[in-house]
């Protein structure tokens, strides 16, 4: 069985819906720095410095509160203002519930929970199960995903605004490992991939007010699990699309096609699993599974990119790029760690750490937090040199990536929510 199909258990991505913006198209100042409303964060990039997180911790020390979840997941908790929200899958007698949960951010105390009805199912690996979409939230709205392509917006408050299941759209492909891509929220629409082995497939964009198609774009067949990235250079903003082997990038605003990168074929009819990652005018990408990593400066007026360069080795399968400080931190599924110069490609180290790792790194002031399935999170200082500062063990399966709030951090094991802080925080 091919590890690829694990992809379910880190691509928890991102969406959004609202009348309000993406948090990406947003000035600064409107999105606060203590939240984490969407998969990797504000940016998508998985960074969030001038925090003060602690280097150690375990179930007791440095844990402010931990919260038990009802059944299992592996999306990832988002954060906006007091509230922490989740994803999970509940099985009682053979019949599946899939949850959205709201907790609050100060002690992890439940505010609600809502089932919105189960749609058609679909398999999944047996390391997750369809709690696999990490929400994404605005001012006024919560979006949440699930591994069998149904999708839902909620207040803050927990109504039910819409649902919208794809599957009963374009027909059950039936795929072998569930839905995991997850969509983006543009100024016009909430972007939705809708990609699988079977075809057709397309590019679509929801109606932000009823849920229902507003527009949509061929594209190629092919499987496709990683998150696209909305990306603002040159006074434009292109939605960056992985999938089919290659690269494509579309005009937020109108939604044309603008170039492809990438040879456009490949095993698995190029299945991609990582999402890729901005930084300092650059996209760090690979085009399909354990492939090798590229990087490419983004040029203004709808231009391709430049091709900088190709790494000499594969990238990861599941585990998503981190870009940081100018280097490019790629983590293995079998726990080795590589550090490669951001302008160069140039490998400064390849190093090992313990176990198998299905989530994506995140980092601050000057330290990337890295988290294996035994439960067990590095702390490696960050730089061309390689050192472990810390490690911790919540004594539980960790898969999805964590979230960053403020001075602390969420952590999903398969039963509970930790949130991790310097005890003064308390």
């Amino acid at each position: 069985m091919p590890r690829t199909h694990a992809c379910l258990l880190l691509l928890a991505g991102v969406f959004v819906f609202a009348e309000a913006r993406s948090p990406a198209d947003e000035p600064a100042s409107k999105t606060p720095p203590t939240d984490w409303p969407r998969w990797r964060g504000p940016n998508a990039d998985g960074v969030a410095d001038g925090r003060d997180l602690p280097v150690r911790w375990g179930k007791t020390e440095n844990v402010l509160w931990s919260a038990k979840l009802p059944g299992w997941g592996t999306s990832s908790p988002v954060v906006y203002g007091d509230r922490v929200f989740v994803t999970s899958q509940v099985v009682e007698s053979g019949k599946k519930t899939l949850l959205t949960l709201c907790l609050d951010r100060k002690d992890g105390k439940e505010l609600w929970r809502h089932d919105f009805g189960f749609g058609a199912d679909q398999n999944t690996h047996a390391k997750s199960n369809l709690a696999v979409n990490t929400p994404a939230v605005t001012s006024d709205a919560v979006y949440v995903a699930f591994g069998n392509a149904d999708i839902a917006r909620y207040t803050h408050d927990g109504k039910l605004v819409w649902v919208r299941r794809y599957l009963k759209t374009f027909d059950d492909p039936k795929t072998a490992w569930g839905y995991a891509v997850s969509p983006l929220v543009l100024g016009d629409s909430v972007l939705f991939p809708w990609n699988h082995h079977k075809g057709p497939c397309y590019l679509i964009g929801l109606d932000q007010r009823t849920g229902e198609i507003g527009w949509k774009k061929d594209r190629p067949i092919g499987t496709a699990h990683a998150t696209p990235l909305l990306v603002g250079h040159h006074g434009q903003t292109d939605i960056l699309v992985p999938g089919q082997n290659r690269l494509t990038a579309f005009d937020a605003k109108t939604h044309t096609e603008l170039w492809r990168y990438g040879e456009g074929s490949g095993p698995f009819n190029g299945e991609i699993i990582s999402s890729p990652v901005f930084g300092d005018g650059m996209v760090y990408l690979q085009l399909w599974r354990e492939s090798k990593i590229h990087a490419v400066r983004l040029r203004g007026d709808g231009r391709p990119p430049e091709a900088v360069w190709v790494s000499e080795r594969a990238g990861p399968v599941e585990p998503s790029l981190l870009y940081y400080r100018g280097l490019v931190y790629a983590l293995m599924d079998n726990g080795l760690l590589a550090c490669l110069d951001g302008k160069t490609g140039h490998e400064h180290y390849r190093e090992r750490l313990r176990g198998a790792f299905n989530s994506s790194p995140v980092a601050s002031d000057g330290h990337v937090f890295v988290s294996n399935t035994d439960g067990v999170t590095f702390v490696v200082k960050a730089g061309r040199e390689f050192e472990v500062l810390g490690t911790n063990d919540l004594g539980e399966r960790i898969s999805a990536s964590p979230a960053i709030m403020g001075n602390t951090m969420i952590f999903r094991t398969d039963s509970h929510l930790y949130c991790v802080g310097r005890a003064s925080e308390k």
